[in-house]
């Protein structure tokens, strides 16, 4: 008996495993499928906040 729960047990652990790495691929297929999708504006990332704010102090004190 306890040898028949240990084998639904590992098979479970199997089917859930399997379950997983389909739901990642899927996931991931999506992912790429709107990426390519998406314009151009939508694809580049924006740059960092602390980038823009220097820059942006920067050309503020040329014009002083």
């Amino acid at each position: 008996m306890f040898h028949q729960e240990f084998e639904l047990g590992r098979q479970r652990a199997v089917d859930l495993r399997t379950e997983v790495e389909r739901n990642r691929l899927e996931a991931r297929l999506h992912k790429a499928q709107h990426k390519e999708e998406g314009s151009l504006s939508e694809q580049i990332s924006p740059p960092p906040k602390g980038l823009f704010s220097r820059s942006a102090a920067f050309a503020t004190a040329l014009f002083r």
